[in-house]
């Protein structure tokens, strides 16, 4: 029977150890069912493999509920049984102590751990404030998770994952007061960004952009930071977490694209009752309001639901800039029979800004000297919009079979409309002291998109050599068909008078219809992957996908009744995508581990004779070390990594008919190295903090001017936030901040007088603050201050040669109440 959360007091009198004391010895074992009574809970599957005890007590509160808290000189040293099977928790608990000298008393609310000795640790009556860490972060408290499963789709823990993984919990996200997937990504360690225009944003890692994104570990569409994508206006409200796994993830992406693959998983149905309002007031006119409610159905629990609403209605520091957005996310869970779970889910969102601009600002004058342009000034229309919609209706149905194996089904549906229609007063160079000599860029663009995707997996454990392993096998089909419609014009409008006093006021174009299109991709591809534990130290996790790759766009351009047809298109069959990886456990805290993928990404840029470039190919090597303290509840890692590709496109020009030209580049090379800790440092006090050095460089050594390589990317970056609960009188305050840094980062634009430039942002650091109040149990009042030092810089370089100035200080101040 699939296990249900549920939230009752036992009790527990502990504290916490500090980093300094990791066998003091109040740090408590936990055996807490979430639940009744723990002897007469209903059965659980189990499946917890010979390991050292201290994690396969964790895996047992992943898998059955329990918060399981211990002294750790209690059980050093003790190897684990093999437990699987249908379960009662106590029963489990048991099976896992078996030959390990320590048994257990339960009288009714308390535990009794015995050792072998007679000495006893005795959990007394107190209430328990969160749950074990396991795959969901809500509720817990934590900035960090007890497993994941997008490398993968093994359920791993973040010490047992090859791969360096960032995990964006949901307490991350409140205590930041984050409100959409740009401003968790912008804050997260080892990602970097940069915001081109008022609602364009793309985030890179490892030195290049991320364009695997992912909603519950199915892929989605990424159409580039010119095109729809997943950071540029969704909302945060329906997630649970980020999961960011930093290189190559083809395994389970098809895509092996060398930077990250960002997974958005979103929240799920309780069997408790629980819901909250919050409403959010900030600078510029930022008003948010946000609704959650959860809970059973039926009076057995077996029927599941939950609804997030949540509205924003927000002005800008940029002039004549407003966004409305909204989301509506609806999800049902049934227990069909005991090994039945069924899934069915609406995802539904919209975004609609008015006086969006095309691009920044122009940087240079007429005489070549820097403009200076306030952080404000906005040179769009005030009817300038890029309107977004999208509903998604997703599916899945979990069987339980024998041999505690599982075959999971996902149907997905995604449908986007957008209508864009922009003006923007950028093009050209001002006259220093008359303003005058600015062109406008404009166009309107149509689209209807729809992406159905498919997959089917099956996993369990198998025995092999008198040891158990675990497989997933599975089978991944998505396909996306587009739709739309161009409305430019070719003449290039003198902005009228000065640049200098442009408040956005242009009547509305009327744009004539010059072109339409269709474009249409598919992927297909089958994956295997094992992890393979030879001894209780070692596993080793190997696997590989088969893949096809399609694509065709066909594209009908006739401005003044004439014409053109251009069509686009590749095929790629029987692409195989190797992984492999290797985990040794040094002890009970520290592993080491290595890994390897391949690289491959269809891509659709055309060099100068309109040819599509090849696709990119290339290795991803990594290798580290990683370390779980406290049972998993802060977790350390130091990697280094290696990338080499070819093919990689980087911009050379654009062409008559206005298309991009680029090239390919052979033999990238990117070598670095990330560090990150994330969890609790000791009772109350939460911390997330990443460093990451990523240095690109061409076959012959040097740094690759232009987008969208190295360059546009800084090499550096550093990402921390921490946050600590007062003691004592004062335990109703949270207190937190954050700094963030990063190095020079360049961008390509024209100079009137010395001709194509790069321009420079020098590194900067940003600092925010956060406190909460919590008046009750129920009600508490959240204060965060971004860039409280009012850091003036350039988040932007090289869009249309423009420049995009960064957010200036604000503050918003959020009220929660939880019913």
């Amino acid at each position: 029977m699939r296990p249900q959360t549920r939230r009752t007091p036992l009790a527990l009198a502990v504290q916490r150890p500090t980093l300094h004391r990791t066998l003091f010895t109040s740090v408590l074992l936990t055996a807490t069912l979430l639940g009744s009574s723990m002897a007469n809970a209903a059965p659980v599957k189990v499946s917890i493999p010979v390991q050292p005890l201290s994690s396969a007590l964790t895996e047992l509160g992943m898998q059955t509920n329990l918060q399981i808290l211990y002294s750790p000189d209690q059980v050093a040293g003790i190897k684990s049984r093999a437990v699987s099977g249908s379960l009662e928790p106590s029963q489990a608990l048991a099976e896992l102590l078996k030959g390990t000298g320590i048994s257990f008393q339960i009288n009714g609310n308390t535990v009794t751990l015995v050792s072998g000795g007679g000495s006893s640790l005795q959990l007394g009556a107190t209430t328990i404030s969160g749950q074990a860490l396991g795959l969901n972060t809500e509720d817990t408290g934590s900035y960090t998770t007890g497993a994941t499963t997008t490398a993968t789709k093994l359920p791993l823990t973040l010490r047992e994952t090859p791969q360096s993984v960032t995990v964006v919990t949901r307490q991350q996200m409140d205590d930041r007061g984050a409100t959409s997937v740009g401003d968790v990504l912008r804050n997260t360690p080892g990602v970097t960004m940069q915001k081109y225009d008022s609602d364009r944003t793309e985030f890179s890692s490892r030195g290049f952009a991320i364009t695997n994104y992912q909603y519950d570990g199915v892929n989605i569409p990424y159409d580039g930071v010119y095109g729809e994508n997943p950071n540029n206006s969704d909302d945060s409200a329906s997630l649970d977490r980020i999961e960011v796994i930093k290189g190559a993830t083809g395994l389970m992406t098809g895509s092996g694209d060398p930077s990250a693959t960002v997974n958005l998983v979103r929240k799920k149905p309780t069997k408790e009752f629980k819901a909250s309002v919050s409403a959010t007031a900030g600078y510029w006119d930022n008003y948010r309001t946000e609704g959650d409610i959860s809970g059973s159905l039926t009076d057995s629990g077996n029927v599941r639901g939950r609804f997030v609403g949540a509205y924003q209605d927000k002005d800008s520091y940029i002039d004549h800039y407003s966004q409305k957005k909204d989301l509506f996310y609806g999800i049902l869970e049934a227990d069909l029979t005991d090994d039945t779970l069924l899934t069915f889910g609406i995802d539904k969102s919209s975004a609609t800004p008015r006086g969006s601009s095309w691009t920044g600002n122009s940087p240079f004058f007429t005489d070549g000297g820097r403009t200076d342009f306030s952080r404000s000034f906005n040179p769009g229309a005030d009817w300038s919009r890029r309107d977004f919609e999208s509903t998604t209706y997703f599916a899945s149905l979990e069987q339980a079979l024998a041999n505690d194996w599982k075959l999971k089904v996902s149907l997905d549906q995604k449908t986007t409309d957008h209508d864009t229609r922009l003006a923007s007063a950028s093009g050209g160079n001002p006259d220093r002291t008359t303003g005058e000599g600015m062109f406008f860029y404009w166009g309107r663009w149509e689209g209807h998109r729809v992406q159905n995707t498919a997959d089917v997996n099956v996993s369990g454990p198998f025995t092999l050599g008198g040891r158990e392993h675990e497989l997933v096998a599975g089978f991944m089909t998505s396909h996306s068909r587009q739709t739309g419609a161009t409305y430019d014009t070719s003449a290039f409008e003198m902005v009228p008078g000065s640049i200098f006093d442009w408040k956005g006021n242009l009547p509305v174009q009327d744009f004539p219809k010059n072109g339409k299109y269709e474009r249409t991709t598919s992927q297909n591809g089958v994956y295997l992957a094992t992890r393979l534990r030879p001894t209780d130290d070692l596993s080793f996790i190997l696997g590989s996908r088969l893949s096809t790759f399609k694509y065709n766009e066909d594209y009908s351009y006739y401005p003044g009744g004439t014409l053109t047809d251009t069509h686009a298109s590749y095929k790629e069959h029987g692409v195989v995508t190797p992984y492999a990886g290797v985990v040794y456990d040094l002890n009970d805290t520290y592993s080491v581990y290595a890994s390897y993928t391949s690289i491959y990404q269809p891509q659709i840029y055309k060099d100068a004779s309109g040819k599509t470039l090849e696709p990119v190919e290339g290795d991803a090597y990594e290798t580290g070390l990683k370390a779980a303290y406290f049972d998993g509840r802060l977790n350390a890692s130091l990697a280094f990594f290696r990338i080499e590709q070819d093919n990689v496109a980087q911009y050379v020009t654009t062409d008559g008919t206005g298309q991009d030209v680029y090239e390919a580049i052979s033999g990238a090379t990117t070598n670095g190295v990330e560090l990150e800790l994330a969890g609790e440092l000791a009772q109350d006090w939460n911390v997330s903090a990443g460093y990451t050095y990523a240095r690109t460089r061409d076959q012959d050594e040097q740094r690759i001017f232009g987008f969208p390589l190295a360059t546009s990317k800084p090499e550096h970056s550093v990402r921390t936030f921490t946050t600590y609960r007062l003691p004592g009188a004062l335990n109703q305050v949270t207190v937190g901040g954050g700094i963030s840094w990063q190095s020079a980062f360049y961008g390509q634009t024209f100079s009137p007088t010395d001709g194509s430039v790069n321009l420079k942002q020098g590194g900067y650091t940003l600092v925010d603050l956060m406190t909460r109040y919590k008046y009750d149990e129920h009600l508490s009042f959240t204060v965060n201050a971004n860039n409280v030092f009012d850091k003036r810089y350039l988040t932007g370089l090289g869009n249309f040669g423009t420049t995009f100035s960064g957010e200036p200080r604000n503050m918003q101040v959020t009220a929660k109440y939880d019913f």
